[in-house]
């Protein structure tokens, strides 16, 4: 496997997850862990990130802590954290130290790291092609490398523009957080390449991937069937009038069983996000 990668959750061939499947648990006990001289430093690092990219900006996102698979459905454990957080822990040029300080303390590296829970889909188009983005300089990382459509599960789609510091994650009810973690992921399609959500099928589970690039942060990737063909997607994503047009700079769609088969040789793949290469190695475990 990729060393940029490591499975957190693979969904079993025998079952199909979506998110009648999927269960939140959601409470602060399932935030990050924190330090007084960590929090200095993430002020800092977003201070400092901010002068690089002005464009970047603060929201509140959900944590993944962990995941269980019980009775043919998935129990994903959810607290609360921030972009800010994420860019200072995960992206931290002192991840390695954390991760060995969460493991001491906590017996577990991913202790003081935000963890933002992201979401990737795997966009698979009526005549079986996979699409692919060119993810713009501007994006806060993995700039410059072919993606998947994807992006955060949103907190303030269910509580509003909050803080973090405001939002009760334990009060929150968590059949809202689960369908925003799916809903999430349709938006970003639309958003991204602008196909109208009409055209979507509802998500399904493949797994759970960590990025290692940013020290194990977790994404969940889907499927997602298009009733569209290859080029009808092509030529909409083409038209350049989607929400985040500016996150991508160019389209490539690949047929299913060349992205299935896709080894670290493909030259896609020596250019190609983590997040992605998750998803794709996600699917070859998957029963379509």
């Amino acid at each position: 496997m990729d060393s940029e990668i490591e499975m957190m959750f693979c969904t079993p061939p025998s079952i199909t997850l979506n998110r009648n499947s999927t269960v939140v648990r959601n409470s602060s006990k399932f935030n990050r862990n924190m330090l007084p001289e960590l929090e200095t430093d993430i002020d800092d690092i977003w201070s400092d990130r901010l002068k690089k990219n002005p464009k970047l900006y603060n929201a509140t996102k959900f944590r993944l802590d962990t995941t269980e698979l019980n009775a043919n459905k998935v129990k994903l454990n959810i607290g609360i954290t921030s972009y800010k957080d994420f860019i200072g822990t995960n992206w931290s040029p002192n991840a390695k130290e954390l991760k060995n300080k969460g493991e001491t303390i906590f017996n577990n590296p991913q202790a003081f790291m935000s963890d933002a829970l992201g979401v990737g889909a795997l966009l698979l188009s009526s005549d079986n092609y996979v699409t692919f983005q060119m993810r713009s300089l501007d994006c806060g990382e993995a700039c410059g490398m072919w993606d998947i459509p994807g992006g955060h599960a949103e907190p303030k789609e269910i509580v509003g523009k909050k803080p973090m510091t405001e939002v009760e994650i334990d009060d929150i009810d968590p059949e809202k957080i689960t369908n925003e973690i799916y809903d999430s992921i349709l938006r970003e399609v639309v958003d991204e390449v602008n196909i109208p959500m009409k055209c979507l099928s509802d998500p399904l589970l493949m797994g759970i991937c960590r990025n290692n690039t940013s020290a194990g942060r977790p994404s969940a990737e889907f499927l997602i069937r298009c009733s569209l063909k290859s080029n009808e997607i092509r030529d909409l994503y083409l038209q350049g009038n989607q929400a985040e047009a500016d996150e991508s700079t160019c389209i490539r769609l690949l047929p299913l069983d060349e992205v299935l088969n896709m080894t670290v040789e493909h030259e896609m793949w020596k250019n190609m996000a983590p997040s992605s290469k998750g998803c794709i190695t996600l699917a070859k475990n998957f029963k379509f």
